[in-house]
């Protein structure tokens, strides 16, 4: 059976290798397992802690997701924290925070750094605000991270 209102729930158990997670809906007993083909966002943002709203069906081996759509992730909050803007919000519309005091005086010049630097940087930050994050959604953000510095001119050449 089906059920087509969508059920909110956090994600206790992923495996980014066999591409599975279970999540605990709100107003089930029972885990929701969850294939990565069933969801409609990047699998990157796929974490332990993660908030997808779900249509799931039952069937012979108990609760399965159809669909899901992400609602937060640690990932992206591990993002947003890395580049000084806290924590993703859950709902609501969403605003741009102001930069993290950075401890020195502003001269009103940006700094540019390296790529190398800026990986280095931003590895970090993830490890240190979302250690749980794996090495591949360690990459994947520090590469998107890049893109847009890149885009920007915020690196050297």
């Amino acid at each position: 059976m089906r059920w087509w209102l969508p059920v909110r729930g956090e994600v206790v158990r992923y495996d980014a290798v066999k591409g599975y997670a279970f999540v605990a809906a709100e107003g089930l007993e029972e885990d929701v397992f969850l294939h990565v083909n069933d969801i409609d966002f990047d699998k990157t943002l796929m974490a332990v802690g993660a908030v997808v709203e779900l249509v799931h069906e039952v069937g012979e081996r108990g609760p399965r997701a159809v669909s899901a759509s992400l609602v937060r992730s640690p990932v992206a909050d591990a993002v947003q924290e890395a580049l000084g803007g806290g924590q993703v919000p859950l709902e609501g519309p969403r605003t741009t925070a102001a930069p993290a005091p950075s401890g020195h005086a502003h001269d009103g010049f940006a700094d540019v750094l390296s790529a190398a630097e800026l990986r280095s940087e931003v590895t970090e930050r993830l490890l240190a605000s979302a250690g749980d994050l794996t090495g591949r959604q360690v990459l994947a953000v520090r590469g998107t991270v890049e893109q847009i510095a890149r885009a920007h001119g915020w690196l050297d050449s």
